[in-house]
């Protein structure tokens, strides 16, 4: 961005039109500019000059007059307001009500439709302003909100937002989400991210449920949620971030991404009780193509049922970056994963713990009847690795029992590594490897390969 800190001529003048935001058009044009506004196609572009805006009006003792004269006016028509930490971190404005007045004053000025408002800034708490800004935006045919609160209080959507039936995206975090009675839905809508939003399971399950164009669901929450059932014809994406007793995708014939995580510290998971019923929920998504499983849904599969898995043919990927190898069901539910998808391409592991259990007999029967399953891996990721026996039992699993291996990259704990990794690759390089193309490639924490 220019530098105007420059002192400002003597014979400039300025006059006070709605707030002070505009120049006289007799003042002389500066050296220094903002670039002529951009195409509206460009929506990175446009993003970046409001930006620039933003920054003008909450620098004390700096007017838009420094704007060329097509931005004095074009930039009141921009379709996509956003406010976030990269407006307002840069210049460490540290009053909060300062900037709540600067948005208040763009809205104010703006002309046009708002399609996209976003409001998400550090530190900031529910307060009546909010309101308003988002009725603004409802009034001027807003197609994607995202509100995000930091700080505080959950703040209590306003009624006027559940009868906005134009909206296609929509993000909130930290909102009480209590629609009225007559709550019909959002029936355009594709995206939902619903983060930390006070939300029973019966209004969340008739909220997915009336949005029939839903593609893309986020649900995120702390606290225990029970059972949920989600029906979306067109869901594509499901990302599940919590405590579940168990999770029915019901209606779904194309969702092929799939997580599903908890926010529980390890030392936290014997408080869920009754284990989690994985077999079930995997077969409520026979299409999945991309798998995210965190270790406390591993943790709680029930090993004894791990052989009843259904099969995934569709599975190309399977992350479980989460795992914890304090638990010997966790290692058996990935191997058990593994020989029910014949066609999983790549596989990620991360650990979290550097706990150890010894090899049990569970584990050999399956890693001796997995060649036939694993004939098409050809990608394996190992992150935090700290050279623990279960680590190198499952690589050298996958050394053995993949044909067509082509990698497998192995990402070391910095925390715990300390003689730069030399053990755990002395201890690979002895491994047996089916695939002759197999390369391993060792990358510490700085990215260095070896």
């Amino acid at each position: 961005m220019a530098d105007f800190s420059q002192t400002e001529p003597k014979t400039a003048s300025t006059k006070a039109n709605d707030g002070g935001i505009e120049a006289e058009e007799q003042r002389p044009e500066p050296s220094a500019q903002i670039g002529e506004f951009p195409q509206s196609g460009n929506v990175k572009k446009c993003c970046a000059s409001f930006y620039d805006l933003i920054a003008l009006l909450i620098i004390p003792n700096v007017r838009t007059s420094v704007l060329s004269r097509k931005w004095r006016y074009k930039w009141r028509t921009i379709p996509q307001l956003v406010f976030d930490n990269k407006i307002i971190l840069p210049y460490q404005i540290g009053a909060t009500n300062r900037f709540l007045v600067t948005i208040y004053h763009v809205l104010l000025l703006h002309r046009g439709p708002i399609l996209k408002f976003t409001l998400s800034i550090s530190g900031l708490e529910s307060c009546f302003e909010i309101d308003t800004f988002l009725a603004t935006a409802l009034c001027n045919g807003v197609q994607e909100i995202t509100l995000q609160i930091w700080e505080g209080e959950p703040h209590k959507l306003p009624s006027s937002l559940f009868s906005c039936q134009q909206l296609t995206r929509i993000i909130l975090r930290s909102c009480v989400f209590k629609p009225p009675t007559n709550f019909k839905g959002f029936r355009t809508v594709v995206c939902l991210e619903l983060r930390e939003v006070i939300i029973t399971s019966d209004t969340f399950q008739n909220l997915v449920s009336r949005c029939p164009l839903l593609e893309q669901l986020t649900f995120e929450t702390s606290t225990s949620f029970g059972s949920i059932e989600i029906e979306a014809p067109n869901l594509k994406v499901l990302n599940l971030l919590g405590i579940f007793k168990s999770v029915c995708v019901k209606n779904a014939p194309y969702l092929a991404n799939v997580s599903i995580r908890s926010k529980l510290p390890k030392g936290d998971v014997e408080t869920w009780g009754n284990p989690f019923d994985m077999v079930s929920f995997l077969r409520c998504i026979p299409i999945v193509k991309n798998l995210n499983i965190g270790y406390q849904y591993m943790k709680f599969g029930n090993l004894r049922q791990f052989g009843n898995l259904p099969k995934l043919r569709h599975l190309n990927t399977l992350d479980v970056s989460n795992v914890y190898f304090g638990f010997k069901e966790v290692l058996g539910f990935i191997l058990a994963i593994m020989h029910s998808s014949p066609k999983l391409h790549k596989v990620v592991v991360g650990a979290i713990s550097t706990l150890d259990c010894p090899v049990t007999k569970r584990f050999t029967e399956l890693w001796h009847n997995l060649s036939v399953y694993l004939r098409h891996l050809r990608e394996v990721e190992m992150r935090l690795v700290s050279g623990t026996l279960m680590e190198l039992q499952l690589m050298k699993v996958f050394l053995a029992r993949c044909p067509l291996l082509e990698s497998m990259v192995v990402k070391p704990d910095s925390t715990k590594v300390s003689d730069g990794g030399l053990k755990i690759l002395k201890e690979l390089s002895q491994f047996q490897r089916l695939s002759p193309k197999a390369k391993i490639t060792y990358k510490d924490s700085n990215e260095n390969q070896i």
